[in-house]
């Protein structure tokens, strides 16, 4: 090797050093990004079908579907997120009552078997609600010291929804012209790859409508069937924000399936308490069939993701990126996994086309390998 050849590697080695060091020092900015190239082609889906299958122009498409986007914003900041403020109050203004009637169910169900008298201890209705009241004058002396941390987090809230309109606007930019930053990444690469650049991005974008559609399944099979199951089915109280709860609650994996538990939890002990013995298996039962047999059945061929895999790399984003990036850990995993088989896997192993499959034998795993 020539002293030309070392040091035209070694300063390729600095220029990556340095963008990856970038590229971590941006990283918030950089998902900010991630998150409205997600909003624009979801925008871009029923801009594309009004502008293809309908035949209207670009820019009325545009139009509807930018007004579309606006307008459900406003739907869930109008409509949706007053109703779970409110239906929030009313969950703490009946929690002492929920106390109470739990407390007293203790004491019947205790009561009504010799056995479980023996194995439950006493519970003193007068005492239970002398310290019930005690807790919450604990409880109002801890909110009246919060008030400054609680006022502190408005200027969390106001820079986030600062981040949200930048989101908004870039993802508006993106939609408007979106050829213009496709066009830019062939003037990085030979002419001979400008096929393949643009075959990579369809695939890219292909990946992310797939997300989003599995995305809008999985949010309106859960919302319906808490709704219906839930609410008509089994009566339970504030069924509308719990089951809107529900269903965006999908947005983060594996966890999310239980934070609705929460507030089912508290409604429905507030309301009877016995129902809560039949509404937290019948709200399990829904998640296990949709995240396992409906929504899978759909969108497997499209989102085959494993599920170990995704959840360490959701932990990974949490870590990396904070609660944005345990949002966005299905779309980014997604989207890595596309540029590796794209990139790595098909262009410079060679492998495109290629059908790998293990077989468990006694002895261990073979392999069979198809072209």
């Amino acid at each position: 090797m020539n002293y030309r050849e070392f040091f035209r590697r070694l300063i390729l080695i600095l220029v990556l050093a340095v963008a990856l060091y970038g590229m971590w020092y941006l990283r918030q900015t950089l998902l900010l990004g991630f998150t409205a190239v997600i909003l624009s082609v979801a925008m871009s889906i029923p801009a594309n079908t009004l502008q293809t299958r309908w035949h209207w122009p670009r820019r009325w498409a545009l139009l509807v579907a930018i007004l579309g986007a606006v307008l459900l914003l406003l739907l869930v900041a109008l409509v949706i997120v007053p109703t779970i403020v409110r239906e929030t109050i009313a969950l703490f203004a009946q929690a002492p009552q929920a106390v109470n009637t739990a407390a007293q169910y203790y004491q019947l169900l205790r009561e009504s078997n010799e056995r479980l008298m023996e194995a439950l201890p006493a519970l003193e209705i007068e005492t239970f609600v002398s310290n019930q009241q005690t807790m919450m004058d604990t409880a109002v002396s801890v909110l009246n010291a919060g008030i400054p941390i609680v006022l502190q987090g408005f200027g969390v809230i106001a820079s986030s929804l600062a981040n949200l309109a930048i989101v908004i606007f870039m993802s508006i930019f993106f939609l408007i012209d979106p050829t213009s930053y496709i066009r830019a990444t062939f003037f990085l690469v030979p002419r001979p790859y400008h096929q393949r650049i643009l075959t990579i991005w369809n695939e890219l974008s292909k990946t992310l409508r797939s997300w989003l559609s599995a995305l809008l399944i999985s949010i309106s099979i859960t919302s319906v069937l808490v709704w219906l199951i839930l609410g008509v089915g089994l009566g339970m109280p504030n069924v509308m924000s719990v089951a809107v709860f529900a269903g965006f609650a999908t947005l983060i994996p594996n966890v999310g399936v239980f934070l609705p538990l929460i507030p089912i939890t508290i409604f429905t002990l507030a309301d009877d308490p016995t129902r809560l013995i039949w509404v937290a298996p019948a709200y399990l039962l829904i998640q296990f069939v949709e995240s396992n047999i409906l929504t899978p059945s759909v969108v497997k061929a499209e989102m085959d993701i494993p599920s170990g895999g995704l959840l360490l790399f959701q932990v990974m984003a949490g870590i990396l990126f904070g609660a944005l990036g345990v949002l966005l850990s299905v779309p980014l995993l997604a989207v890595i996994i596309a540029l590796v088989r794209e990139v790595y896997s098909y262009d410079v192993l060679g492998l495109r086309g290629l059908h790998v499959r293990l077989l468990q034998t006694a002895q261990g795993w073979t392999l069979e390998e198809e072209e």
